[in-house]
């Protein structure tokens, strides 16, 4: 299905980076600071390290069968059976990260921007763009998103550039207060929110790529890209808002552009700042969506995915008003759910498919190459 699908290098790399950002540019400040106060900031570069070894294991997976997508690796690695239960197993991830994302969104937009609209509402008029996407396919989307990347780098450096005179270096200070705990801690939650989700890109990568043997170093590029962008929004929060703040603030990075006043004729700029987030946040939805439809389609041996667009869209809008049912409840999950079930998926899944397929490797030589 995918096997006529062709996307550059460069355009994995801007997908992975504004997937692996997606809603943890959100919260991460408020989750990190809350582990680790003001050295929240080093838990992220820590967190980066960490990323980039979880990188190289996903890529190491998917080159494992460059012309195979993780659904069929699982069949190729795990066998039939098992590899369908794998791919069961992600389908219902996919479902279930899709309404996720979904939820904070139109909680967001609902929170700060129409308190008056009912969530549902906001939920259809996202799901349509996403639909829409997945509709045209996974090229014209690339195309798409690359076009925009100047615009997004413009929006995040004025971000910091404009917020650079409220900075006060003695936010972060003392440097390294917390104790060991609070810092890995805090560097395993910032690598579970940004790397243990970017197992949904082997459905596309590197199957897709006109030129898999370079897929190793774009995909690992655009997630420690990603990593770093996030680390310097973490670190600004903290040196604007304090670690009380940075914990205070549902949105953090929101309550960033809000500060953001030069004086009289630049204010009131988080509206034109979000911008940078829906599109983090639809890059995000889009992907989880858009590989569920694959998932789905492979798992029920389907033809196209085309006629399960709008189904999938109406059990997605559904189940975002049941996963989470508020933002209290949304917080609890996050901190208690979250790590184990990523784990599972983001380490414990590609960790199997890897170990096995070495083992298969030895025992069957005829393995596709690398």
């Amino acid at each position: 299905m995918l096997s006529t699908v062709k996307i550059s290098n460069r355009q994995m790399t801007i997908i992975t980076c504004l997937f692996s950002i997606g809603t943890t540019i959100l919260v991460a400040p408020s989750t990190l600071a809350a582990n680790a106060q003001q050295d929240a900031w080093i838990c992220a570069l820590l967190g980066n390290a960490v990323g980039l070894g979880l990188a190289w294991l996903y890529i190491s997976v998917g080159l494992f069968y460059p012309k195979n997508n993780l659904l069929e690796i699982n069949e190729r690695i795990l066998g039939k059976w098992l590899g369908w239960l794998a791919s069961c197993f992600f389908l219902f991830t996919m479902l279930l990260s899709s309404a996720q994302v979904l939820f904070y969104i139109g909680n967001f937009l609902k929170t700060n921007m129409f308190p008056e609209t009912p969530i549902i509402a906001l939920h259809i008029l996202f799901l349509l763009v996403v639909m829409l996407a997945a509709h045209l396919g996974l090229e014209t989307f690339a195309r798409s998103i690359e076009l925009f990347v100047p615009l997004l780098l413009l929006l995040f450096f004025s971000l910091i550039f404009f917020l650079f005179p409220s900075m006060e270096i003695e936010n972060i200070q003392p440097i390294l207060e917390a104790d060991g705990k609070s810092l890995v801690k805090g560097t395993l939650t910032f690598a579970s929110m940004t790397y243990l989700t970017l197992p949904t890109l082997l459905v596309f990568f590197p199957v897709c790529l006109t030129d898999p043997r370079s897929a190793r170093k774009y995909f690992i590029a655009g997630g420690l890209i990603a990593g770093l962008k996030l680390s310097m929004v973490i670190l600004v929060s903290i040196l604007v808002l304090g670690p009380d703040g940075s914990i205070l603030y549902a949105y953090p990075s929101y309550t960033l552009a809000q500060r953001i006043s030069i004086g009289n004729f630049l204010q009131r700029v988080e509206a034109i700042v979000a911008i940078l987030w829906f599109f983090t946040i639809f890059v995000k939805l889009s992907m989880y969506f858009y590989a569920g439809l694959i998932s789905m389609t492979h798992v029920f041996r389907l033809r196209t995915y085309k006629p399960l667009i709008i189904p999938t869209a109406f059990v997605v809008a559904v189940f975002s008003l049941i996963v989470y049912p508020n933002t209290a409840y949304m917080a609890k999950w996050d901190v208690d759910a979250w790590f184990p079930y990523s784990l599972i998926f983001g380490l414990f899944y590609p960790l199997l498919l890897l170990v096995v397929g070495l083992i298969r490797a030895k025992t069957k030589p005829g393995r596709d190459p690398s």
